[in-house]
This record gives structure tokens, C-alpha cells and sequence, in this order.
């Protein structure tokens, strides 16, 4: 008996792990798109002029996004994934804006993804902190990058 309770432990603790490793990507994942969706309306405001509202739109998206990058043991794989998603979802806001597709619905999205990261910051504030200037630079230049590819075009 004790090697069955053994075994339907470990396969308890299997199962537990797994679903816990898909809820952090999961959550990871949504942060992605939400980072997207912001820095995407950011680009619009780029667009229209308003370097400025880029700016603080980028540092809040990545503030809340790398947050999450620094705090978990994610696999390479899973944060491959969610670069595609956040690029993707950039790609996404912008098209809505040239396509004059920018619905109710678009402007929602955007409103609730600004709360969601808004709560990914107060959540990841110790994080934010403590790793600041590890990922200042890769934030700086992520965000320059964008601007240079705004830019041209």
C-alpha cells in the first residue's frame, strides 16, 4: 500500500508543478500582450507626435513586462514566445490605427491592459527595484530601437 500512495504522490506533485509552470507562462504571456498593446497606442501618440507619451507608455509596458521576466525561471522557449507576442500585438495596435479600425473595443483593450500592467507593477515593485539597473539598458534600448524603426516608416 505505502508504494501506491507513494506513487499517486509523486504523480500529485508531477501534476502540481505542470500546472503551476503553465499558469506562470500563462502569466507571462498575457503581461506580453498587454506590454504590446501599450507600447503599440504608444507608437500611435509616436506617430502623431507625441514622442513624449511613447516614452512613459514604453517604460510603463517594459517596466511591468521585464518585472515579470526577472522574478521567474522561465525557459528561453517561453520568453521567445512572448517577445513574438508583445511584437505582435504592437503590430496589431498600429495596423488598427492605420486601418482606422481603432473600435471602442480597440480603446477597451487598451484601458484594461493599462490596469493589468499598472497591477504588475505595484505587484513587482521589489523586483522593479532590486534589478533596475540590470535591465535599464536592455529597456533603453529596446526603446530606441523602436523609435529608430518608427522613424523609418
Amino acid at each position: 500500500m505505502s508504494i501506491i500512495k507513494l506513487g499517486i504522490s509523486i504523480f500529485i506533485a508531477i501534476l502540481f508543478s505542470i500546472s503551476f509552470a503553465k499558469a506562470q507562462t500563462e502569466k507571462l504571456d498575457n503581461l506580453a500582450a498587454c506590454a504590446g498593446v501599450i507600447v503599440g497606442n504608444g507608437a500611435v501618440d509616436f506617430y502623431l507626435g507625441d514622442e513624449q507619451s511613447f516614452d512613459v507608455a514604453a517604460d510603463i509596458a517594459y517596466s511591468a513586462y521585464l518585472s515579470e521576466v526577472f522574478s521567474g525561471g522561465y525557459q528561453q522557449n517561453d520568453l521567445q514566445v512572448a517577445d513574438q507576442i508583445l511584437g505582435g500585438n504592437v503590430d496589431k495596435i498600429i495596423n488598427a490605427n492605420n486601418s482606422e479600425n481603432f473600435t471602442a473595443d480597440v480603446y477597451e483593450e487598451v484601458v484594461g491592459c493599462y490596469r493589468a500592467l499598472a497591477k504588475q507593477i505595484l505587484e513587482g515593485a521589489e523586483t522593479i527595484i532590486n534589478n533596475q539597473s540590470n535591465w535599464n539598458e536592455l529597456k533603453n534600448t529596446s526603446i530606441e530601437m523602436l523609435k529608430r524603426m518608427l522613424r523609418a516608416g
